[in-house]
This record gives C-alpha cells, sequence and structure tokens, in this order.
C-alpha cells in the first residue's frame, strides 16, 4: 500500500499520557505511532486545550499553531477555540456545538495546509459538529472513532446526572439540569495565563451510601436496612440502547446539537465504532447503519503475566486505569462487602490509577474482614506488568455503557482473566467462564455471587486463565485501519474477523 498522509484529531496532545487524559488520547498515540511505523506521514492535532492572547490575537479569535514533530509525527494545535476541552468544562454552552464558523476555517486551513488524506477524529472535544463537514470540503476522506458517547451527549456518558442511564433526553430538555457548568471564558482566560487561580471544579453528584460493618463483621443496623431494602442507584443496568423515537427527538437546543452532531457523523466516509454496544447505540441516535463499522481498538502488546500459586486460598482482583464513578471501582467495593464475612476476609484488592485513591473511605470501610488493600495513583504504561502480576484476575465493573475499555485489553493481553460487567463493549471481550466471568451491570449481588464462585469453586480461576488469548497487535490493527480508510463505503468490510480476533478461544 502506498504511503499516506494521515491526521489524527483528538482534544488533548499526544504528549499527554493516558493517566493525565484517559485512554483515547493513549489509543490515539499508539496508532499514530503504529502506522508511522508502517511507513505513513502522521500527524496529530488537539483542539480546546491550549489558550493564549498577545498583540495580534484575542482568546476569541482561534488560530492553528505548528508544533516540533514529536517521534517522527507532527503535532498541530488549534489554539482559542470557542469550545472547552475536555467535553464536561463545556456543558454551559454545549448548545452552541452546533456550528462554529470561526473553527470551521482553522480546521480547513490545518488539514489542507498539512496536506491531509485522511482526517482520522478521535473524539469532537473542543470542536463543533459543522467541523465535519468543513473538513469534508477539503477534499479529505474523514473517519470518526467513537470512543464515547460525545456526539450524542454533551455530558459524554448518557448517564443523566451521572448516575443513572439517559434513555429518554426529552428531546433536550432533560439535559438543561443533568450538570453544573462553569464559566467558560474564566476558564479560556484561566488556561491563557492572564489570571492566576486554581481550576474550576462541580462538585459530582453525592456517592452512593457506604457499606459500614462491626467488629465481628456483621452490618451495622443502617448497612443491615440498605442491605435489606437496596438503594436507587443500585438498580441493574441493562445494555439496551434509547428507543430511536426518543433519542432523536428535538424540542430544545441541546436536542438539536443532538441531530447536528448525528448529521456530522452521516457526513463522514466511516464511522468506527468501538464495540457491537456502540454500533447499536449510534445506529438508535440515528446514524445510518451502512456508516458504521465495528472496529475494536488494540492495546499494547506486554510481556505476559504468570498465574500465581494459589495454595494461600486468597482471591487476588486488580483495578486499573482512571477511576470515577462511573467505572464502578465503588460497586466492586459493595460487592466485596456483600459477602461472607468468612470468605471476604479471602480477597485482596488492588487499584491503580488517578482517582482510585478516592475510594479509600468506602475500601477502608471493610478493610478488618479483607485479605489485603493497596491503592495507588498514577501510573505509566512501562509499570503494567509489575503491576498485573500476582493477581488472579482483572476487575472492570463499569457502570455505564463503556464504550470499550483500553484496561480491559491490556489485561487481556497480559493473559490475565477479567471479572466485568456485562455492559457496552465489555461483554465483547469477555467470554463467560472461559477468558473471565460476566456479572449484569451495577448490580452488587450478581458480582458478590461471581467472586463467591471463585473463592470456592475448584479449579475455576485456572480454567479461566486457559481461556486468555491476546488481542491484535497494534501494528496489526494499525494496518486494519488504514485498509478502512481506503474502502468505499459499499465495498465488502472485514470486519467480522475484526470482531472474532479477541474472541478466540
Amino acid at each position: 500500500m502506498n504511503p499516506m498522509r494521515v491526521l489524527h484529531i483528538n482534544y488533548a496532545p499526544i504528549e499527554r499520557s493516558p493517566g493525565q487524559a484517559g485512554g483515547i488520547t493513549g489509543y490515539a498515540a499508539n496508532l499514530a505511532r503504529a502506522q508511522r511505523d508502517l511507513g505513513h506521514e502522521v500527524g496529530v492535532l488537539s483542539s480546546g486545550v491550549t489558550y493564549s492572547t498577545n498583540a495580534d490575537r484575542s482568546l476569541q479569535i482561534p488560530f492553528l499553531r505548528m508544533l516540533s514533530p514529536m517521534e517522527g509525527i507532527d503535532r498541530l494545535e488549534i489554539v482559542n477555540s470557542p469550545h472547552l476541552a475536555p467535553a464536561l468544562w463545556n456543558y454551559a454552552q454545549a448548545q452552541h456545538e452546533i456550528s462554529s464558523p470561526a473553527l470551521d476555517s482553522v480546521l480547513r486551513e490545518a488539514v489542507s495546509a498539512w496536506r491531509a488524506e485522511v482526517v482520522h477524529i478521535h473524539s469532537l472535544e473542543g470542536l463543533a459538529a459543522s467541523c465535519i463537514p468543513a473538513i469534508k470540503e477539503t477534499g479529505s476522506r474523514v473517519v470518526m472513532s467513537l470512543h464515547n458517547h460525545h456526539p450524542f451527549c454533551p455530558q459524554v456518558y448518557l448517564m443523566h446526572r451521572r448516575r443513572t442511564p439517559c434513555l429518554d433526553y426529552e428531546g433536550g430538555l432533560r439535559c438543561v439540569d443533568c450538570e453544573t457548568g462553569i464559566d467558560v471564558d474564566l476558564e479560556q482566560r484561566r488556561r491563557a495565563g492572564l489570571i492566576g487561580q486554581e481550576p474550576p471544579s462541580i462538585p459530582p453528584p453525592p456517592m452512593p451510601p457506604i457499606l459500614r460493618f462491626q467488629d465481628d463483621g456483621l452490618p451495622t443496623l443502617e448497612t443491615a436496612e440498605l442491605l435489606k431494602n437496596g438503594h436507587p442507584w443500585w438498580e441493574p443496568i441493562s445494555n439496551d440502547p434509547p428507543d430511536p423515537g426518543l433519542a432523536q427527538r428535538v424540542v430544545h437546543p441541546l436536542g438539536a446539537r443532538r441531530r447536528a452532531m448525528v448529521g456530522a457523523l452521516n457526513a463522514c466516509d466511516r464511522v468506527l465504532a468501538v464495540s457491537e454496544s456502540v454500533a447499536s447505540i449510534a445506529h438508535s441516535m440515528g446514524v445510518e447503519q451502512g456508516r458504521v463499522t465495528v472496529q475494536r481498538i488494540a492495546g499494547n502488546q506486554s510481556a505476559q503475566v504468570q498465574p500465581r500459586d494459589r495454595s494461600d486460598g486468597l482471591l487476588k482482583l486488580v483495578f486499573l486505569g482512571f477511576n470515577n464513578y462511573y467505572k464502578g471501582l465503588h460497586m466492586l467495593v459493595d460487592a466485596i462487602a456483600m459477602l461472607p464475612a468468612e470468605l471476604r476476609s479471602r480477597v485482596h484488592l488492588a487499584a491503580f490509577g488517578t482517582g482510585c485513591l478516592a475510594i479509600r473511605e468506602r475500601a477502608e470501610a471493610i478493610r478488618p474482614k479483607l485479605a489485603g488493600l493497596e491503592l495507588g495513583g498514577l501510573y505509566e504504561p512501562e509499570d503494567l506488568q509489575s503491576l498485573l502480576a500476582g493477581r488472579d484476575l482483572g476487575v472492570v465493573p463499569s457502570v455505564w455503557w463503556d464504550n470499550g475499555p483500553q484496561t480491559l485489553i491490556e489485561m487481556l493481553n497480559t493473559g490475565l482473566p477479567v471479572l466485568g460487567a456485562k455492559l457496552g463493549g465489555i461483554q465483547g471481550l469477555i467470554r463467560h467462564e472461559q477468558n473471565g466471568m460476566l456479572f449484569h451491570g451495577n448490580d452488587r449481588r450478581d458480582a458478590a455471587r461471581l467472586i463467591q464462585r471463585l473463592l470456592i469453586e475448584p479449579g475455576l480461576v485456572e480454567r479461566l486463565w486457559q481461556g486468555v488469548r491476546p488481542g491484535p497487535t497494534i501494528d496489526d490493527h494499525a494496518r486494519r485501519v488504514v485498509d478502512l480508510y481506503t474502502r468505499p463505503l459499499q465495498s465488502p468490510l472485514p470486519s467480522a474477523e475484526g470482531r472474532d480476533e479477541n474472541r478466540r478461544s
């Protein structure tokens, strides 16, 4: 295949680590490097992060800045985007993400100046729906990867008030009170260095109650009542997407935003859904079925970790990655708490990554009856193998329609079986009772049931280890993605192979 000029677009610059900017940034950087190694000319453009002012420019005028290459990859950035990234920072003005003529002009300039043949968009955070048609005007092919739900949800997660699935956004009306927006102008000035103050914070909703136990392992009266009656945020979550009629209804500017974003996706040459679940959600929102191709992402290939000697009778679980409510680490702690005291005392829990230390109070509440607890913060990719060594299973307990968690792929690539929620892209990678176990999403009792099986069922953990097979290498994945760049929309696709690669036994 002849070398191509491929420009990747993501809100975060390539030099930011996944721990700082999430898995999308890590994947986009890995894909760019792999395409570079295949002989293609590669660039990465960021938007919505950098703000600057001088005598010739104001914060209201976006402009293109060319940065020095890094690792043979060209770097471009749009300075002074009218839309902040990450998306949550821009929530107060999300209805304006429909159109941005000034931003469109800078994007056309960037794509034309860099002579991009293909523009691969990984996130529209920091951009607007009109940016995709603007790029198409340059003659470049446009491919969009759906790593998150931002095109359909200005809050990104499709979770109302960050706690319950948003099955009906009421034509945009339900979005109005979903989040507390920040002062966007003030934050742009702060990022430009014009004012000296700490970054703003958006306080999250309260967490579900903590399960607490007495010294003898029995629940306190409050916890006993909670275990008996449950909690509204404990409701199990299904994998069913929103109803298409409700999802496409428009009665508010934020509903018009969703319609504009769907129209932008339908203007792409191809939309890459990172899982079958993401494809289903995209179709329910109005993205044309023939335009969507399921193409899972790939993780780095790491050295294989080896199963440990389990004669101590313990079950060692490990969580990796950025932790917030959606990632479900709190739910996993609750599930462990629901185990009988004698079984709970055989569980060792480790969690590493940004935000994991925030789980300390909940975990400490059950720590007297735990075999062990390790909590750590930000880690580097090269630390992955050492963090996973000596564990029995990884855990991916997400409580939302998780598009395609990269940490799950990386765990499987090291040979580690995984306990995960039957939600989003997780269920497409874990084969129940073969390379891991799947529990109903956000279902503490079902997760506890599976953990109990792992503790008491002879040979179960060992059988799961035997069923793990690494997925495709990032180089193989990069070749497949480049092949998709060149195929007309109606041409036959090798997507079945891509879908099944991680599912082989």
